[in-house]
């Protein structure tokens, strides 16, 4: 465990961040079954911030606590993923459209440098760092938009997209697109061009839905 993101963040945001890792990253499938003390040694961490985690991790869809039973991991399917996208595409133009709006001169400066991130870990191919950089991404646009109602709803939803992206980016994904698409919105709400920001965000789902689309494709073939 970084001791370092220790002394940052607190224990039950850690706990929450390692537990959606490991089930982004298929460490633990959906569907198995766990107990809250299995989870806390595998993390390293207390059962109170693994529990508070949790509870965050349920609120998103991520897992299910079954009283006396344990907690189980919930599948993640191509059903539940275009539910996601229809309501994130209005809610991703609001949240541009607030931050380009609303983002302070260091805000605009800080997302320009995650624009070039995200940018570069796509151009060389590292689907974790790019992970990653969508993550640093979503925290920098809602912070900007100044709405804690919209930071908790997108919380939901970018968790789930999360899941579905990891799944799949190998096959069906191309993070050079992506890369631009997110790089492009960053931009916009950089620069305050409220216009360009909403449509950036809406050509961003549109690829995000494209990219879930493409995963259906091949079970309609015969």
């Amino acid at each position: 465990m970084n001791t370092h993101a220790l002394q940052e963040k607190p224990l039950k945001d850690v706990a929450y961040e390692a537990l959606e890792d490991m089930i982004i990253r298929g460490r633990i499938r959906g569907g198995s079954m766990h107990s809250e003390a299995e989870l806390a040694r595998q993390i390293d961490l207390g059962r109170t911030p693994v529990r508070e985690a949790l509870q965050q991790l349920a609120q998103v869809g991520l897992v299910a606590v079954l009283p006396r039973r344990g907690i189980m991991v919930v599948d993640v399917t191509i059903a539940m993923q275009l539910q996601v996208l229809e309501i994130r595409r209005p809610l991703e133009k609001l949240v541009a459209s607030c931050a380009a709006l609303r983002a302070n001169a260091r805000q605009r400066a800080a997302m320009l440098e995650l624009a070039l991130a995200i940018e570069a870990s796509a151009k060389a191919g590292d689907g974790d760092e790019f992970l990653q950089a969508t993550r640093r991404n979503h925290a920098a646009v809602e912070a900007a938009s100044g709405n804690e109602l919209i930071q908790n709803v997108m919380s939901l939803v970018h968790a789930r997209s999360r899941r579905f992206w990891y799944a799949h980016y190998e096959r069906w994904g191309d993070l050079t697109v992506a890369g631009a698409a997110h790089g492009n919105l960053m931009r916009s709400i950089s620069l305050g061009d409220e216009g360009a920001a909403v449509q950036n965000a809406e050509h961003l789902v549109d690829y995000l839905e494209q990219f879930c689309r493409s995963t259906i494709a091949p079970y309609g073939k015969h």
